[in-house]
């Protein structure tokens, strides 16, 4: 079975690799993808190995090793990633905590054994539902444990799992404990294989978190050009055809609300060229926000649309807003994650299609902690409302708080967890 995955592995690369050439993602640290790791990794002893594969991931994967390091201060930290934002990320945010980052190592048995051999892990963390059937397996023949954290099964990736679950039940073999957020997730990682005494519900670690302070806040919305009239509609992390609904909905509302504005960011930097195109096609006047963070290009009196252009800002960017709306919720993408926006205080909006984000999803509206809309039409409706009713933006602000602080405590109960598994 591992000789004919390696194979489609290899048959795979070799496909891809054309691509990753002709766009550039060939960067100087490629090579770590073959396991030739940097030596202030390989010199640290017995270290704990965290993978987060992208953003997402990576915030969440600095957040556990800043908990671990400080329950055991003395053990070494190391953390991979896949994407080169998910490295800028943890490069940026675990300085003093993470003592090396690198890239994960491409899932091919000679490439994950060496890693492991160089690396030596005490313990292999994974974020969330991350799994590579041959990195486990080398980690299981050196009798390593490897923990699923802030674990979670989609509604797709059940559909698809439960089609090969004399896959996972082998791979699953090689996972020590499973941590997962929901006792859905739990009932469906045992379905698909998981051993019942390996798992437990530690809830969704993204609940947990640092309230933004309010200097932040006032420096991020002075510094965008918001004044107190103005009212602001964040609408993050959008897909096609996601920012045309934006767009038309403004032009339509700004006739009774002249200091509307918008925040557009769209979930991909690469589309923001065509967005941009879009926005002045419609006659609307746009700025980029990569030239509005320089002093000489601030966004002016007669901007419509501040077109966000750059990478892990959004987080922040949410301060400004007075109404969030939740992209790739309406164009059956999945959607984002609504604490982000609710942890500033912020009424959210999203549409129904929150299948990557289910569970949150669904306790806030539970919580009448946000707002979920059908169609763009509903959408346009729900805005013009909450601009209207500052009191029901404040109370749906107060819910979704409340909704965060009873729902958090998930890293602690995840480190504690850890702790079986972790030498002190």
């Amino acid at each position: 079975m591992r000789i004919l995955y390696d194979i489609a592995f290899i048959v795979f690369g070799i496909i891809y690799f054309p691509y990753l050439v002709v766009k550039g993602k060939m960067h100087k640290n490629f090579m770590q993808k073959f396991a030739f790791l940097p030596k202030k990794i390989i010199n640290l002893e017995k270290p704990v190995w965290i993978h987060g594969v992208s953003v997402g991931e990576a915030v969440l994967a600095v957040k556990l090793a800043s908990a671990v390091k400080e329950k055991f201060p003395d053990r070494r930290i190391v953390v991979s990633t896949t994407t080169e934002t998910g490295m800028d990320i943890i490069s940026r945010q675990g300085k003093g905590v993470i003592d090396g980052v690198f890239y994960y190592p491409f899932d091919l048995s000679v490439v994950v054994n060496r890693a492991v051999r160089l690396i030596d892990p005490e313990a292999y963390i994974m974020v969330e539902t991350e799994i590579w059937p041959n990195l486990l397996g080398a980690l299981a023949k050196r009798n390593i444990p490897a923990i699923i954290v802030n674990g979670r099964i989609s509604d797709n990736s059940f559909k698809n799992y439960r089609k090969i679950k004399f896959v996972t039940r082998r791979i699953f073999r090689n996972i020590t404990c499973f941590c997962m957020q929901s006792e859905r997730d739990v009932r469906r990682i045992k379905e698909l294989g998981a051993d019942a005494d390996a798992t437990c519900v530690n809830g969704n670690m993204k609940f947990d978190g640092k309230a933004p302070r309010l200097e932040e806040k006032e420096l991020s919305r002075g510094k965008l050009g918001f004044n107190d009239e103005r009212r602001v509609l964040v609408a993050g992390s959008t897909h096609f055809p996601e920012e045309q609904m934006i767009v038309d909905i403004y032009k339509d509302l700004k006739r009774n609300n002249r200091n509307l504005r918008v925040v557009l960011v769209p979930r991909h930097v690469k589309r923001c060229s065509s967005v941009s195109a879009m926005i002045e096609k419609n006659g609307l006047k746009t700025r980029k926000f990569s030239d509005c963070l320089s002093e000489n290009a601030p966004f002016s009196e007669d901007m419509d649309v501040l077109l966000v252009d750059t990478i892990g800002h959004l987080k922040d960017i949410y301060a400004v807003a007075d109404v969030v709306f939740i992209g790739g919720s309406l164009a059956s993408k999945g959607g984002q994650n609504p604490i982000e926006p609710a942890m500033w205080g912020k009424p959210v909006i999203f549409g129904p299609e929150m299948f990557n984000f289910r569970k949150v999803a669904d306790i806030f509206i539970e919580n009448s902690a946000a707002i979920c809309v059908k169609n763009s039409g509903e959408l346009k409706n729900t805005i013009e409302t909450l601009l209207k009713d500052p009191d029901k933006r404040t109370k749906i602000a107060k819910n979704a708080l409340k909704v965060i602080s009873d729902n958090s405590g998930a890293v602690e109960r995840t480190v504690e967890e850890l702790s079986k598994y972790i030498i002190g």
